[in-house]
């Protein structure tokens, strides 16, 4: 029982990494909430939702590392059926330069994130001198 309990909180502490807890429990409440509306509601509606929750996961680039609730998000959609891996395939092959285009991206604003703070900061003290 014991050892039980170890992996449970090995899980929640690695789940999503050094992310804060209220993200790692809105992306869970976002993987329960998104079959639930698919099933009971109209698909265009859980297919929006999806869509606001994974712009969610790329807004907070700067605090959390979007790239994994952003993977889980996509593999629950083909698992509930909103889309098949064919047509994964099919919109990955027309639109390659642009997927890795958003992960350089957003990679560089998560490892570069005190840089780019420094800088715009140093920016902002600099303008307001000058002014």
């Amino acid at each position: 029982m014991d050892n039980n309990s170890n992996y449970t909180q090995a899980f929640l502490k690695n789940f999503l990494g050094s992310s804060p807890d209220w993200y790692k429990i809105t992306i869970v409440v976002f993987l329960i909430i998104n079959p639930i509306l698919f099933f009971s509601s109209h698909p265009f509606w859980a297919g929006w939702l999806l869509v606001i929750e994974f712009i969610f996961t790329l807004a907070m680039a700067l605090k959390c590392y979007p790239l994994q609730p952003g993977g889980l998000l996509a593999i629950e959609a083909t698992i509930i059926g909103m889309t098949s891996p064919e047509h994964i395939k099919a919109e990955v092959l027309a639109n390659f330069e642009v997927i890795l285009l958003l992960m350089f991206m957003v990679a560089g604003i998560y490892f570069m994130k005190q840089l780019l703070l420094f800088l715009s900061s140093r920016s902002f003290f600099l303008t307001s001198i000058l002014s």
